[in-house]
């Protein structure tokens, strides 16, 4: 099987966060230029009990191929497209008009948290599913797709294709149509087809990583193949059989006229669809270096320092922590914050943010969330940095914090911080992480991905960190991620 190459990579690592969740059909299909002409399959499906003598539940998968994707309708009528080229999956809903554009790193992310936390990071052997009873670690790790070590299950060849088995049961089979008995009703795939049913089989189909492996190693995709599925849903056990059949011409691959959804909308709230907007350019320019040295000027002159100083930080909350020298950067608001200190000295509110700064620095975050929360009431961009200043006190403190002050929600603060000043990609940096703590890694590539699409800003030190997360789960889930071990997303990595 052809393997998209790191130069392919490279060239469409530039329009990647193009694609991300605040892009409309048309504007995707543009930036990943096109979908080129796809093979359009399906494949018959029957489902069995084990043990069943037939019968079974029959279903149907309408797909469309290409060398880095896979588009498909399920059963249920959900139109899934999955784009190893952009590491994104467009998902829209069974009669529904809307797109959810979500990042194959947030999947990665869910299934290796699943994976590693309920088989004890790959040393469990058995593992329990409560009421529905134990399975061999086997059958999770083929429906994560992820393993903790190869060479799970033996495999052999057969007349027509290839056999895995695990403790001398087969659990699966591939037919590429060789030998007279065969199981195909039509010729094994090839191309650009093969690749994109590799993604399709990846996404839509619970196989083992060792059978994608082997899978991986041919130039063709078998015409037909089945396997053996143990799950909470299938307790004793199910075998499922696809056979490829021709497909229909089910329209583009990505309809335009849709509407945007981000993915868990419901979570992540208000904050989500401002910073939706915010990546559309839809509320504003964001503000210069230059804008905010004038905003702390006229504070300090109005004599709210403790304002003057907030706003000051929150500059950094756009462009990263002040320099060691200022003359020539622009950061004309770091270059004021000396000399508000020594104004604000014995005035009460410049004290108290003071104060909380410095206890934050120190590592007291009791002290800093009672001293910066007195100015979380602000709705200007003092008030968007209090609240970030005060949310990650709070988190620094642990759960001792949360107890103390059950008033105060670290991930509410973010979200208000974001919706006051939506151009401040620390905002975004901050309430991604608290998402993917809560294990929502969906919810936090939202912020992730929308933070390092704002308009007229580079992403912080702390939002471009991501990019690295990215890499090592390229590196431990490269299947899911559209990134092979190894590869680099762009020439200068």
């Amino acid at each position: 099987m052809r393997l998209v190459t790191a130069a392919l990579l490279a060239a469409v690592a530039a329009p990647a966060l193009a694609q991300g969740p605040a892009t409309d059909p048309a504007a995707y299909e543009e930036a990943r230029g096109g979908f080129g002409v796809p093979e359009t399959v399906a494949f018959d499906i029957l489902k069995t009990p084990l043990g069943a003598v037939g019968g079974g539940e029959t279903a149907r998968i309408e797909a469309k191929l290409g060398g880095d994707w896979a588009a498909w309708s399920a059963q249920d009528g959900t139109y899934t497209l999955a784009d190893h080229a952009a590491h994104r999956r467009l998902t829209i809903p069974a009669g529904e008009d809307v797109l959810i554009n979500t990042s194959l790193y947030a999947e990665a992310r869910r299934r290796l948290d699943i994976y590693t936390g309920l088989s004890q990071g790959g040393t469990a052997e058995m593992i329990s599913f409560g009421a529905a009873g134990e399975f061999d670690r086997t059958w999770l790790e083929a429906a994560m797709g992820l393993a903790a070590n190869s060479g799970v299950l033996a495999i052999e060849d057969t007349e027509s294709g290839f056999e895995a088995t695990l403790k001398g049961e087969p659990v699966f089979s591939a037919d590429y149509g060789d030998g007279e008995r065969t199981r195909c009703d039509a010729e094994a795939l090839t191309g650009d087809a093969a690749d994109g049913a590799m993604i399709l089989a990846r996404h839509a189909a619970p196989l083992h990583p060792d059978v994608m492996a082997r899978l991986s190693e041919d130039e063709r995709f078998p015409c037909a193949f089945d396997f053996t599925v143990y799950s909470p849903d299938s307790p004793d056990g199910r075998r499922e059989s696809w056979i490829l059949a021709p497909g229909e011409d089910g329209g583009p691959v990505l309809p335009g006229a849709l509407n945007l959804r981000l993915p868990e909308a419901a979570l992540i709230g208000a904050a989500g669809e401002t910073a939706l907007k915010a990546a559309r350019g839809e509320i504003g320019e964001a503000p210069d270096m230059a804008s905010f040295f004038e905003r702390v000027a006229e504070l300090r002159a109005e004599g709210d320092l403790a304002g003057a100083f907030l706003t000051a930080t929150q500059e950094t909350h756009h462009f990263g922590p002040c320099p060691e020298e200022t003359v020539g950067t622009g950061r004309l608001a770091c270059s004021q914050l000396n000399a508000l200190t020594a104004a604000g000295i014995g005035e009460s509110d410049f004290e108290r943010v003071l104060e909380g700064v410095n206890a934050a620095r120190d590592g007291d975050p009791s002290r800093a969330v009672n001293r910066l929360s007195a100015f979380i009431d602000r709705d200007d961009a003092a008030g968007a940095a209090a609240r970030i200043l005060t949310a990650d006190a709070l988190i620094a403190w642990g759960r001792e914090g949360l107890e103390s002050r059950p008033d105060l929600d670290p991930a509410g603060l973010l979200a208000e911080a974001l919706v006051i000043d939506p151009h401040a990609p620390a905002a975004y940096s901050r309430l991604g992480r608290l998402y993917l703590q809560a294990g929502a890694p969906h919810a936090a590539w939202v912020f992730f991905d929308l933070g390092r699409a704002l308009p007229g800003r580079e992403p912080t030190p702390a939002l471009a960190e991501i990019g690295e997360l990215e890499s090592r789960l390229a590196a431990l889930a490269p299947g899911w991620t559209g990134r092979e071990d190894g590869e680099s997303e762009s020439p200068e990595e």
